[in-house]
């Protein structure tokens, strides 16, 4: 699966940088934090199950953003190593008033704002809190989008980009397919069949 981003026509002009500051400062810090999290006030949760499924999903505590990540996801809670989300992460999305569903989490009308796919994250659970997918999730959990743009700039290098590009350059080049690069075989010049011949 490619990297391919969608966006509100608001920020095709933001750069993607810019954006996920802009996020997180709205978003806060929810200090989910081993030990922080007290009985009734947990605004996260998974779909379908209660500590695995397809999505992961937290409304801020601070004001109505939110995200979802959707993948194979599992959370260890008290299982050595504690509080680990491991599985595979293919998405993020960003936006605002967030909600949960029957068929899963929605963002209300016009509210997602940005959502990354194809990111391609794997961790297995002995990683612990050094995997790309905890560190991914957890990051924006606290507010923090240095992870996820991190995994961002590895692929969109491919395509002569980078977060520090707007929404509107990212999609183009994304659409326009990588920067190809000859492969190692292909360096040089051909020898012609006929002197190969000669030379066995």
């Amino acid at each position: 699966m490619s990297l391919s981003i969608s966006y509100s026509a608001t920020y095709a002009s933001w750069t993607i940088t810019d954006y996920l500051a802009d996020w997180a400062g709205y978003f806060g810090d929810a200090n989910h934090r081993p030990g922080q999290v007290q009985d009734g006030v947990n605004t996260g949760g998974f779909y379908p199950g209660a500590l695995s499924g397809t999505e992961y999903a937290l409304t801020s505590p601070n004001s109505d953003a939110g995200f979802v990540a959707e993948g194979n996801l599992s959370y260890s809670l008290f299982s050595s190593p504690a509080h680990t989300l491991y599985g595979n992460l293919d998405s993020v999305s960003l936006g605002s008033d967030l909600t949960k569903t029957a068929s899963g989490f929605e963002f209300g009308a016009g509210k997602e704002e940005a959502s990354f796919s194809g990111l391609g994250l794997s961790s297995l659970l002995s990683e612990g809190h050094a995997g790309a997918v905890h560190q991914v999730v957890y990051g924006l959990m606290g507010g923090n989008t240095s992870a996820l743009e991190s995994v961002l700039n590895d692929l969109l290098d491919d395509y002569g980009v980078s977060t520090a590009s707007t929404f509107d350059a990212v999609a183009a080049a994304l659409a326009a397919g990588p920067l190809s690069v000859a492969p190692a075989e292909a360096v040089g010049l051909q020898q012609p069949l006929d002197d190969l011949a000669l030379a066995a």
